[in-house]
């Protein structure tokens, strides 16, 4: 049977991003987005407002009422709050994601259980440095296009870099990896240990932000935290990080 607005008890306060998360309201909203979007697997109705439900009221917005900016927040009575208690469900929630390999996924599981780096930034960096794979520097095992340093084998390829507001195109040595599981582990090391990185490492409970860290300091691409942050939305990728395992 359909959830309708009137056969539930409106929020008593915001809940999400920058909200007052009450426990009761943050269950509520918890229990009727596993509802809404039959996400696998189900968040927890603990009253706890984790960065998994807030990505999963972002997510909710923007499929259900198509924002081009949400703000992972719910207003009592606000147009997500009647959307959600309304019983929506986005159709695009239900087609399932291009799925990524198994090995893959393993990796950066791996990855994240040593280093702390959020599973999802890794497939998401995975995703958009190499094409899922398919676009590395040749003979490299190096999707991440981590350059290398003195001493380290490497292979030479053309990249594109954007250096005073413009994208040049140079030559550079990128670190060759005797496997993919290997490049992963370096990935969550540099991420880890490089002082570029600290202040990403110190939202690595909330993915959306750490990816935001990232721009300027993993690239130069004045939008590659955004796109990250797509990446991992469309393609559900917080699933895979140590919370939801």
């Amino acid at each position: 049977m359909a959830i309708t607005p009137a056969a539930l008890p409106n929020l008593t306060a915001a809940v999400g991003r920058n909200a007052a998360n009450r426990a009761g309201d943050v269950r509520r909203v918890q229990t009727l987005l596993n509802a809404c979007t039959g996400a696998a697997p189900a968040l927890p109705a603990n009253g706890v407002c984790t960065p998994a439900t807030i990505a999963a009221i972002r997510r909710f917005q923007m499929r259900a009422l198509r924002m081009q900016v949400a703000d992972a927040r719910i207003d009592p009575d606000g147009p997500t709050w009647r959307a959600l208690a309304g019983g929506a469900r986005p159709a695009a929630l239900d087609q399932p994601s291009e799925a990524i390999p198994a090995p893959i996924v393993a990796a950066a599981q791996a990855a994240e259980a040593r280093c702390g780096v959020p599973a999802s930034i890794s497939l998401a960096q995975w995703i958009l440095e190499s094409a899922r794979g398919t676009r590395m520097p040749f003979g490299s095992n190096n999707p991440f296009g981590i350059k290398a340093a003195a001493g380290q084998p490497y292979v030479v390829a053309c990249t594109r870099e954007v250096l005073g507001g413009k994208c040049v195109t140079i030559n550079a040595r990128f670190r060759k990896f005797a496997s993919i599981a290997d490049a992963f582990a370096e990935h969550g090391r540099l991420l880890a240990g490089n002082p570029a990185y600290r202040l990403a490492m110190q939202y690595a409970g909330d993915p959306d932000r750490f990816a935001a860290c990232l721009t300027g300091t993993y690239a130069t691409d004045p939008n590659y935290g955004a796109s990250l942050q797509e990446i991992m939305h469309q393609g559900e990728l917080h699933r895979y990080d140590a919370e939801h395992a």
